[in-house]
């Protein structure tokens, strides 16, 4: 069995590497897209989504199959095809640079895998499966949608605006983390969830001590 260790990586400008152009390669180009990673897709074919995206300048295209040498300079290493030589390949040379490599529903030729994510604004819950049931993660991901309302997303947009004004009133970090708590724990939530926002920060007022104005 192998353990991972779950992370949330930061690809701002980072560069990344598909290699093959169909749908499944088409999901993991949006999803590294939407972290602000630098693109280049390797695929003799693309889905018209993905031509959009070149003709769009959202990322970079190589029009042909993959050659060895291919990946380097790349951070991370994604490939999406259905050809078990080419996917051994892009292993094999992933590897040897020692850089980040995903082959897509191939666990034994991965050093990391995705997982499925759910994301409302800055609140993002990463699912896995361990690569064994990935159809599992995509159900508990949809469950949890459906579960989690937009108030969540509107508490983490207040709770930005708070930390600096808390950090300078209380700058005793276990104080804050109790208050924190105790923030999460109350009716602030429910609050935002039926639309009396204004109570919601008259109540984070009274927990902190002092007039919470969010701007």
């Amino acid at each position: 069995m192998t353990n991972y260790y779950p992370i949330y990586l930061q690809l701002n400008q980072q560069p990344c590497i598909v290699i093959g152009g169909g749908k499944i390669a088409e999901g993991k180009v949006d999803g590294l897209l939407a972290a602000d990673a630098t693109v280049k897709i390797i695929s003799p074919e693309l889905t018209p989504h993905l031509h959009e995206l070149v003709e769009q300048n959202k990322i970079e295209y190589v029009a042909r199959e993959y050659q060895h040498g291919d990946l380097t300079g790349a951070f991370m290493v994604i490939c999406a095809t259905d050809k078990a030589e080419i996917n051994h390949q892009v292993w094999q040379e992933g590897s040897a640079n020692h850089q980040m490599v995903n082959v897509v529903d191939d666990t034994p030729r991965c050093n990391f895998i995705a997982a499925a994510i759910l994301r409302k604004g800055d609140l993002s819950i990463a699912i896995s499966t361990g690569g064994k049931a990935p159809a599992l993660a995509v159900r508990l991901k949809e469950r949890l949608e459906r579960e989690i309302g937009p108030e969540n997303e509107r508490f983490l947009e207040l709770a930005g605006k708070l930390r600096a004004p808390l950090a300078h009133h209380i700058p005793d970090f276990e104080t804050r983390k109790k208050l924190w708590y105790e923030i999460v724990d109350s009716n602030v939530l429910d609050l935002l969830a039926h639309g009396e926002e204004a109570k919601a920060i008259e109540l984070i007022s009274e927990k902190v001590g002092f007039s919470f104005q969010p701007v």
